[in-house]
């Protein structure tokens, strides 16, 4: 069965002009003309056989409908794993209002729309007891995402130099990007940013604070907490959660606001 933002390829089966008819996974659907990159780019009309990305907007009508919009794809991408982490895990009251053109600039890269709307529900601060979200324009320089991608790249400049190994992951024209941190263990949550590779494609890299280790993890950044958070992560580092965070924390979110101003 489809569900909303679900991201899959679809083939155009029929055109007419309201729209085109689209074959998805075993499914039949639906996209709007103005749903179609055409409606508003120089883009070539949909026609039979044309293969695309699309994403389910309404998995409820008949057919269900899909949008090509590459707009419309980041935003489904966002949400996937951010609504399901609402329902678990309940943000506080005040979300945060983000100038990222600023803070993109500062990092010379683009950010993925999954981080930007995490942010921007919860603000940074701690999840399950000991996972960091890295915001930017943090007070405290430790939690803030400008400042520690600055120092990271630093560390771990000094790190390479000195003939540490790089992990298999590193090798080429790589760059690691902090979006969290695990409290009492030093570990390390990053992008890892590869050219020509859209940020919500991006994969996820954890350097363990007191050792030699790194893990990667095909996942964006909200489905890594989600799956944290639910208890269904597949993280060495992350296994003996219940052992150390009380049952009521697990599904907790405490903010940075919350937690500097104590």
């Amino acid at each position: 069965m489809l569900a909303d933002h679900q991201e899959c390829d679809v083939v155009i089966t029929a055109t007419a002009p309201a729209g085109a008819a689209v074959h998805a996974d075993g499914y039949e659907g639906f996209i709007d003309q103005t749903k179609h990159p055409s409606w508003s780019s120089n883009t070539p009309p949909a026609t039979i056989g044309d293969r695309m990305r699309a994403v389910v907007l309404d998995a409820t009508r008949t057919p269900p409908r899909f949008s090509a919009l590459p707009s419309d794809i980041r935003t489904a991408r966002s949400l996937r794993h951010t609504e399901p982490l609402v329902h678990l895990c309940t943000p506080p009251s005040d979300g945060r209002t983000v100038k990222w053109a600023a803070v993109e600039e500062a990092l010379g890269i683009a950010l993925p729309a999954d981080y930007k709307r995490l942010v921007q529900t919860y603000g940074g601060g701690l999840f399950a007891g000991v996972l960091w979200l890295l915001e930017p324009g943090c007070p405290d320089a430790m939690y803030d995402l400008v400042a520690q991608t600055a120092e990271r790249e630093e560390i771990l400049a000094e790190l390479w130099g000195a003939g540490v190994d790089k992990p298999s992951e590193l090798q080429g024209h790589t760059r690691l990007v902090p979006w969290g941190y695990v409290e009492g263990e030093g570990h390390f949550l990053y992008w890892l940013v590869r050219p020509g590779v859209e940020p919500e494609e991006w994969t996820v890299i954890l350097n363990e604070g007191r050792g030699p280790l790194w893990e990667a993890y095909p996942a964006s950044c909200s489905q890594f907490i989600l799956d944290v958070v639910a208890g269904t992560t597949t993280s060495f580092h992350f296994t003996d959660l219940d052992d150390i965070v009380d049952p009521e924390d697990r599904t907790r979110f405490s903010p940075n606001s919350q937690i500097l101003s104590q």
